[in-house]
């Protein structure tokens, strides 16, 4: 196959400007393959990077939850990966800090992360370590496989918390990240789940992706719906708003010694009540951050578990997705994001225009 010298890309230029161009293929290093992207998904954090001046890297192509197909390869890298499927594994860790030999990949200092730190796949094609890409299954789609990496966040949480086979499981905010964790601890074996959300619409979507009670704290006591619905409180409970009033409800509403996963960015300039501390204390609980999706070895039994309840239908990934998109088409969909007021989960890039 002839590459071409030049592709189609989205480019963060500079805070809030983002253009469709084209840029140079990229060239590639030993070790490392060329992926043509087939599809890739907007992240939050992608929205944040553009809009919230959060791009570490400029100019940058965005676009971490990406999957695609091996059209070339580097120096030192099999062959036989040409014309397969992959998904991307976007963080590059540091092998060398002892953090990561803990385990801890993401935690480390002096990783990179393909769509932050080094271009994305919000272009025809992405140029990848050959180490952080993982096989898609036959029956698995490039759009379903991009959506591997949010899965195998919610998959982490859930691992933070020691488990959830059997337990009562509360989700603090059930946009993608938080349906999505609703959707795993389903296929992970927990007994009950429930929602909770200022979002009737975000509600009503938990309870078609598995949620058995939903609490709106506009206008609901959520600590007492929780409370009431589990008796003594929720045995695990997993905060993806990062807002500090669901952490204090999320709080009051796990039981005694149960687990409390931090998912979701807590606001900066914010202050926690002393009155927090107090009462976590008092409930004896176990506080676990949760940082992207990575165990050892890297990257993680979260990422081929998560394949496999892919492939054995445990996740409705299909019904995530409100928008289908073509590259051209994604400058004006983050602007439209940007404004406000759109509905959505999932928005589907289809760098191919299929």
């Amino acid at each position: 196959m002839t590459l071409p010298e030049m592709m189609n890309a989205v480019v963060l230029e500079a805070p809030q400007q983002i253009v469709y161009k084209q840029i140079p293929v990229p060239a590639l290093e030993p070790g490392w393959v060329l992926l043509k992207v087939g599809a890739v998904s907007i992240c939050g954090s992608d929205v944040l990077r553009v809009w919230a001046g959060h791009a570490r890297v400029l100019p940058i192509v965005l676009g971490h939850e990406c999957a695609g197909t091996v059209v070339a390869v580097g120096d030192g890298v099999d062959a036989g990966l040409m014309g397969r499927r992959f998904a991307l594994i976007p963080l590059i860790p540091n092998m060398d800090s002892p953090i990561s030999d803990l385990g801890f990949y993401s935690s480390s200092p002096g990783y990179s992360f393909i769509g932050s730190r080094i271009n994305g796949g919000f272009a025809d094609y992405v140029a990848v370590p050959a180490a952080n890409i993982i096989e898609l299954p036959a029956d698995v789609p490039l759009h379903l496989g991009a959506l591997l990496e949010p899965c195998t966040v919610a998959h982490h949480a859930l691992n933070r918390s020691g488990g959830v086979a059997g337990k009562s499981v509360s989700v603090f905010g059930v946009g993608a990240i938080g349906l999505l964790t609703i959707q795993v601890a389903k296929a992970l074996g927990a007994r009950q789940i429930i929602a909770v959300d200022l979002s009737d619409a975000h509600l009503e979507a938990a309870r078609h992706f598995g949620a058995h009670v939903t609490v709106n704290p506009k206008t609901t006591d959520a600590v007492k719906a929780i409370m009431e619905a589990t008796e003594f409180g929720a045995d695990v409970s997993v905060e993806v708003a990062g807002v500090p009033a669901t952490l204090m409800q999320a709080t009051l509403s796990t039981r005694a010694g149960g687990d409390l996963v931090l998912v979701g960015n807590q606001p900066v300039h914010k202050e926690i009540s002393l009155d927090f501390f107090e009462q976590f204390m008092r409930r004896q609980l176990n506080m676990h951050g949760s940082w992207m999706s990575y165990s050892k070895p890297f990257p993680g039994m979260e990422w081929q578990h998560c394949l496999d309840l892919m492939q054995a239908g445990e996740l409705n990934l299909e019904e995530m997705i409100t928008h289908k998109l073509t590259l051209p088409e994604l400058p004006d969909m983050f602007a439209q994001i940007n404004a406000g007021g759109l509905d959505y989960r999932k928005i589907m890039v289809f760098a191919d225009g299929a």
